[in-house]
C-alpha cells in the first residue's frame, strides 16, 4: 500500500565490474610486439594457417626443391625469327610508300574495320554509278504548308480544278454519329432543336432566384446575424440534469462550491516518500513552477525542503552540526537555538516535551548571530 513504511535495504542486483568497452574494441595491435603476439594466438586456427595473410592457399604438396629454383617446365632459348607477330598486326609506321586508299589501308580496313575519318563505306559491289555524285534535286522554290495543302487540297492556290473524293455514305453516316468532332457536339439524330442562340445545356452549379444561392466566399466567411452569432444561452450551466434548480438558502451555505477541486487539500497532506507513483492527486504540498525554476540549496544532492523544515531538539540540532563538521560555540548556539523556537513555535514544556526548532529557522538565526559578532568585532 502506498502507506506502507519503505525498508531501508537495497533493491535490486550489484552489477560486476568488468572490462570497459573501450579496452574491449581497442583490439587493434598498435605495436610491431602485440602484432607478433597477435599472430601467435591465431596460429591455433585452421584457416590462419591454410590461407595466411598475402600468401597463395596451402594446400600441403610438398615441391622438391629443385623446381623452387629453376621453377617449371624445361630449360631451352628460341632462336631469333625474321618477323614480330606484334609488328605484323600493328606495326608502329605504315608500309613505305603507301597512301591513302593504299595496299596497307584496304588490309586494315578489311582486318579491323579501321575506316579513315570520313571515309565512306565500301563492300566492293560493281556500281553502274558514280558514287561521288549526289542524288537527287535541290528545290528552288520555297513552299509553305505543304503537309496541309496535301491533306486539304482546298487549301492549295494553285491547284486549278479539284475533282471530289466519292466515299460510301453509310460509313460517313457512322463516322459522324459514333465519332466526336472536335470543337462540336455529337450528333444524336434527333434533328434540330430550335433553340435560340447561346442557349446553354445543363443545371447552373448556383442559383440566382430569390434568396441567391450562397457561393464559395459566402460559406467562408459567413453572414450569421448578431442573433445567431449571439452565444449559447445553455454555456455556464448543468444540462446533465435538466428540471433541478440550486435556490441556496441560508440554512444551506451561499458561498457553496460544486465540484471537486484540482488540488486536494481537503483530503490531508501525504508525504511526497510514501506517495506512489500512479497516485496523480495534488495533496497542495507538491512543489510549485518557482521551485523548478529556482530549487532551494542541496536540491541537486537530493535535500528538499522538507528535510530542512523538520523540527530537532538541542541534542539532536547539535548532534547533526557536530556531524557536518561545523564547530558552534555555546553562547552562538543557544541565541540561535533561542531565536529559531520563539519563530518555529514550538517551545515545548521542559519536562516531556523539549524544545523544538527547525534546520532551515536555526541556520537563518545563526547567520544573523555570526555576522553581529563580526560587526562588533571591528
Amino acid at each position: 500500500m502506498a502507506d506502507d513504511a519503505v525498508p531501508t535495504m537495497t533493491f535490486g542486483v550489484k552489477s560486476v565490474l568488468g572490462e570497459p568497452a573501450a579496452d574491449v574494441m581497442a583490439t587493434y595491435p598498435r605495436s610491431e610486439l602485440d602484432q607478433w603476439r597477435l599472430e601467435r594466438t591465431e596460429d591455433v586456427y585452421a584457416s590462419t594457417r591454410r590461407e595466411p595473410l598475402g600468401k597463395s592457399f596451402v594446400r600441403g604438396h610438398q615441391i622438391p626443391d629443385k623446381f623452387n629454383q629453376t621453377g617449371f617446365g624445361q630449360p631451352g632459348s628460341v632462336a631469333p625469327t625474321s618477323s614480330i607477330v606484334k609488328d605484323l598486326v600493328f606495326p608502329a609506321e605504315g608500309l613505305a610508300g603507301d597512301e591513302e586508299g593504299g595496299e596497307a589501308h584496304r588490309m586494315y580496313v578489311k582486318s579491323h574495320g579501321n575506316y579513315a575519318p570520313g571515309e565512306q563505306r565500301d563492300r566492293g559491289y560493281a556500281e553502274s554509278f558514280d558514287r561521288t555524285a549526289t542524288f537527287g534535286g535541290k528545290e528552288n522554290d520555297v513552299v509553305l504548308e505543304g503537309v496541309a495543302k496535301a491533306l486539304n487540297p482546298l487549301r492549295d492556290e494553285t491547284q486549278k480544278t479539284f475533282s471530289a473524293t466519292i466515299v460510301n455514305k453509310t460509313a460517313e453516316d457512322f463516322k459522324a454519329t459514333a465519332g466526336d468532332e472536335l470543337g462540336k457536339v455529337r450528333r444524336l439524330g434527333a434533328g434540330e432543336r430550335n433553340v435560340p442562340e447561346g442557349f446553354t445545356y445543363g443545371a447552373p452549379s448556383r442559383r440566382l432566384d430569390a434568396p441567391p444561392e450562397p457561393d464559395a466566399g459566402t460559406l467562408i466567411k459567413g453572414d450569421y446575424t448578431e442573433e445567431e452569432q449571439a452565444p449559447d444561452p445553455t454555456i455556464g450551466k448543468s444540462m446533465r440534469f435538466q428540471g433541478y434548480k440550486f435556490d441556496p438558502t441560508p440554512l444551506a451555505s451561499p458561498d457553496r462550491v460544486f465540484g471537486v477541486p484540482c488540488i486536494r487539500a481537503d483530503l490531508g497532506p501525504k508525504d511526497p516518500t510514501t506517495k506512489g507513483l500512479a497516485d496523480t492527486v495534488n495533496y497542495g504540498n507538491d512543489p510549485g513552477a518557482g521551485v523548478l525554476v529556482n530549487p532551494g540549496y542541496g536540491a541537486d544532492r537530493g535535500v528538499v525542503e522538507t528535510d530542512l523544515e523538520g523540527l530537532l531538539t538541542k541534542e539532536e540540532l547539535r548532534e547533526f552540526y557536530e556531524g557536518t563538521g561545523i564547530s558552534l560555540r555555546d553562547g552562538e548556539f543557544e541565541t540561535a537555538f533561542n531565536a529559531a523556537v520563539a519563530i518555529d513555535g514550538d517551545g515545548g514544556d521542559g519536562v516531556l516535551h523539549p524544545a523544538r526548532c527547525s534546520i532551515a529557522t536555526f541556520q537563518k538565526y545563526r547567520m544573523r548571530v555570526m555576522r553581529g559578532i563580526a560587526l562588533g568585532g571591528r
